[in-house]
């Protein structure tokens, strides 16, 4: 800790002599600070040298080390604090000493002097980092097939909307594909659950080195999959997309020992105008889905 640190801390003699309100506060939050109206440190609590490596001297010091994003909204808090008076909380994020990230849940307390007038506010933060994880990892289970790592129907409808109001704007086309796997059935009747399980994890990967960072492919549910192919300029392309699945699959699979061989068929449709909506985009990739099953499978075919 710096000799002008030191002097920041000494300055709320208060809480010095006060040692029991002074571990109190400290064991209370994970970090407590103190500052005038005008941003100048005038309390610490020592942790602060542990959690993020420095006391700050001021409040911009605080604002500094916390990720870019939330700097403004910090700033706000201290600014409606001094016109309010009314106490208020924010949740940023920001690298500890040790270069981790880690989330604080920050409350702004305002301190009145004996005549009743704002002196000072205390800003104290909490270590919420479990519970954004937690948090985060719900996040990911609501919206990601837990076999494949895949986003989920849930998280493509989303995905698709979204697509649909940007091409409306932009009037840029996008392609949709709807994949179905070609006797899945059979396979996991015959070889058992454990096989098609391994089998459709290495089904997502062969697919996924078919398509670009920016393209979407979730699973549906079962064998059923989606590909959103966003800023495609024709159908050449979505086309070219099609066939390199379809060679994909023309090695054959092994997978715990047994070798199988296996085809997929995809239905196909291209979003044309802004009257296109997610219900009838995925009605065009059903029939055309349907179509192909029909001739044969092992194909493509656009609606």
């Amino acid at each position: 800790m710096s000799h002008k640190a030191d002097a920041d801390i000494a300055k709320h003699s208060s809480l010095q002599k006060d040692t029991f309100v002074r571990q109190f506060i400290e064991q209370a939050w994970d970090l407590f600070s103190i500052f005038d109206v005008y941003g100048n440190l005038t309390y610490a609590s020592k942790n602060f040298s542990e959690v993020i490596g420095f006391i700050p001297s001021d409040f911009q010091q605080v604002v500094d080390f916390i990720d870019s994003e939330y700097g403004m909204d910090l700033h706000k808090m201290f600014i409606k604090t001094l016109q309010t008076c009314s106490s208020s909380k924010l949740e940023f994020r920001a690298r500890s000493a040790s270069k981790n990230i880690i989330w604080f849940e920050c409350t702004a307390i305002p301190i009145r002097n004996d005549e009743g007038v704002l002196a000072e506010i205390s800003f104290v933060l909490t270590d919420i980092t479990l519970r954004k994880n937690q948090e985060s990892r719900l996040i990911a289970m609501a919206y990601h097939d837990p076999l494949t790592g895949l986003p989920n129907r849930r998280m493509f409808k989303e995905h698709l909307q979204q697509m649909l109001l940007k091409a409306n704007r932009t009037k840029r086309p996008f392609g949709l594909l709807y994949l179905d796997i070609d006797d899945f059935k059979v396979i996991n009747d015959t070889m058992g659950h454990d096989v098609g399980d391994a089998f459709l994890q290495d089904f997502t990967h062969r697919i996924k080195g078919c398509l670009r960072e920016v393209d979407m492919f979730a699973r549906m549910g079962g064998d059923e999959f989606t590909i959103l192919l966003p800023a495609v300029d024709c159908k050449e392309h979505v086309e070219s997309v099609a066939q390199r699945i379809v060679r994909c699959f023309e090695q054959p699979w092994e997978i715990q020992g047994q070798q199988f061989r296996a085809t997929v068929s995809m239905g196909i449709t291209m979003y044309r105008s802004n009257e296109t909506d997610a219900t009838s985009m995925m009605k065009e990739v059903d029939i055309a889905l349907y179509k192909v099953k029909g001739k044969g499978r092992n194909h493509y075919q656009f609606y």
